[in-house]
């Protein structure tokens, strides 16, 4: 038994050997590769910084060159300015790097700004359509709720019988009153006369109602005639014929609604709101006028 257990223990032993030498090479070759790649990370991360280092260098030098430059031009331009310049020349120098500073400090203010308000727009624009969205949501189910569509209720045989009696009892205490048809005609024909003297009688009315009008316009227009008559010591030719002609006192009146309401669309719109335009045109005119409370405008009333 317990060589038995010997040679199982060797065998699995041996077996596991064998498995990790043929299992060898490959882990010899991925350690070798995860080296490698490491190195040439390593080394890459190296030269990464050596050439920024460079870079930095570089960029060191050129500002150095032209910092010396820049005060070479300076000096230069110190050596040919006359003394008594020297201040103001200055002066003006440091306005202009300020002018600079404050340009590039506003460009980037407004580009801040304007990258907020796309941000703010573009939030409100968000909130608009889930508004939309929403409102339009409820106004759907509001209709549906406030539908007056019903579905209606199947009657059962009992309220139906019932309702049979309670129409059978009101035709009963309510009989229709029999017509014949002599009498339905001449119903008929009283109806159409009435009608018949109904529309004569709104013709006439509305003919003299016309009437009226047209002799009230008459009227004030001979009142405004006779308010801007000239006395008899400076009466003309052309007076007599606007007492004669009863198209002159039209066109002047037509001319004086004409420029009334020229004036009144070169108002601005805030002013027309008020509608108080053509009242204070009423109060300019004259008292009898006033009194009469209408305007004669083109031999018509208005």
């Amino acid at each position: 038994m317990h060589q038995a257990a010997c040679l199982i223990q060797a065998s699995w032993r041996g077996y596991q050997t064998r498995k990790r030498l043929k299992q060898l090479p490959k882990a010899i070759t991925i350690l070798q590769r995860k080296f490698r790649a490491k190195r040439e990370q390593e080394l890459q991360s190296l030269r990464r910084q050596k050439e920024e280092e460079h870079l930095r260098q570089q960029l060191q030098l050129q500002r150095q060159r032209a910092m010396r430059l820049f005060h070479e031009r300076q000096l230069t331009l110190l050596e040919i300015v006359h003394a008594g310049q020297i201040d103001k020349y200055m002066h003006e120098m440091k306005e202009k790097a300020a002018l600079t500073i404050q340009r590039y400090w506003r460009a980037f203010k407004a580009r801040r700004n304007f990258h907020q308000q796309k941000r703010n727009l573009k939030e409100y624009k968000a909130a608009v359509l889930i508004q939309r969205a929403v409102l339009k949501f409820l106004e759907k189910k509001r209709r549906k709720e406030s539908s007056l569509w019903k579905q209606p209720e199947s009657l059962s045989d009992e309220q139906r019988i019932l309702l049979q009696q309670k129409v059978e009892s009101y035709t009963k205490l309510h009989p229709a009153s029999a017509m014949s048809e002599e009498m339905s005609r001449e119903l008929h024909h009283q109806a159409q006369e009435k009608l018949a003297h109904y529309m004569l009688r709104k013709r006439k009315d509305q003919k003299a109602k016309e009437h009226r009008e047209a002799l009230l316009a008459q009227v004030h227009t001979d009142v405004d005639q006779l308010l801007s008559a000239p006395s008899l010591s400076e009466c003309t030719m052309r007076d007599l014929n606007v007492f004669m002609s009863r198209s002159v006192p039209v066109v002047a009146k037509a001319k004086q609604s004409h420029n009334t309401i020229l004036k009144y669309m070169q108002w601005p719109w805030w002013k027309k709101l008020e509608e108080g335009f053509f009242k204070e045109e009423v109060d300019l005119v004259d008292p009898t006028t006033a009194e009469l409370e209408t305007l004669f405008i083109g031999g018509s009333r208005a």
